[in-house]
């Protein structure tokens, strides 16, 4: 664990001034604590009932999976349109208020008491052009779809067993990075710095600009950080939870100290 002088010596590389001291401090702390099983294998009793609404609230009958994630089973309700999606997020998730952000959201996450599922849509991931990514469009369609569900999936591993998961650096970095190992079977940093900086004002939301400058650094450290690290032989040996785990466990100002600091 890294003391209190060392993270503020790491934030100062990556340009951090003094005025914005304390709330990157306090947004680069880890909230991951390990081994906090908030879940169950077991389906929620509720969710019979949470599936009709959802299918009430669609214009056309959407697809359900209950996929085996890493966390263990969980729904998947897959929208017909682009349109239902919205609707589900409006009606359903955000009671009818406005939804943040909407155009930039292809899946929501929920977990509560008495409900856990995921939904997606099938939109290119993050928004980003097929040509991007050097892919055709029904290759990239297939490939967002299988990083979005992953990505979905590791938020559901660390909101389970480590008591968290939000909008957030950290949660991205391990959401993306479960999302794109899972469709490629590589991790390339430039990739997760594509699709973050497209989302950016989602997580750094509330901070000053010079504070946001900072975190966009820290997020270019860190993606070069773990892509060093998927080419390690300890990487070899981590399963799918063992990598998530290994994640979550690392501080993000840590990644200062791995490598190069982007100018």
């Amino acid at each position: 664990m890294m003391t209190n002088e060392n993270r503020m010596r790491a934030l100062q590389l990556l340009g951090a001034i003094d005025e914005d001291m304390d709330a990157l401090l306090a947004y680069t702390s880890n909230a991951f604590t390990p081994r906090q099983d908030t879940g169950s294998d077991e389906l929620p009793p509720q969710w019979p009932e949470m599936w009709e609404r959802v299918q009430n609230v669609c214009s056309t009958p959407p697809r359900l999976e209950i996929f085996t994630s890493v966390a263990g089973p969980i729904p998947i309700v897959y929208p017909a349109d682009t349109t239902d999606f919205e609707g589900l997020l409006r009606e359903i998730i955000f009671k009818g208020k406005d939804v943040p952000n909407l155009e930039k959201r292809g899946a929501q996450f929920v977990f509560g008491k008495a409900q856990r599922f995921i939904i997606l849509t099938d939109k290119p991931y993050s928004g980003v052009p097929a040509k991007d990514m050097g892919l055709s469009e029904n290759e990239w369609l297939e490939k967002s779809m299988i990083i979005r569900k992953n990505h979905e999936c590791a938020h559901y591993y660390t909101k389970r067993f480590f008591g968290s998961s939000k909008n957030h650096l950290h949660d991205e970095l391990i959401a993306d990075f479960n999302g794109l190992y899972t469709a490629f079977g590589e991790y390339c940093a430039a990739w997760f710095i594509k699709f973050f900086e497209i989302r950016f004002d989602i997580y750094v939301k509330g901070m000053s600009v010079t504070a946001a400058n900072v975190i966009r650094a820290l997020a270019t450290v860190a993606a070069k950080g773990v892509e060093k690290w998927t080419k390690t032989e300890g990487f070899a040996q981590l399963d799918e939870a063992g990598r998530i785990e290994y994640l979550a466990g690392k501080e993000l100002l840590t990644y200062v100290g791995d490598g190069e600091v982007a100018t």
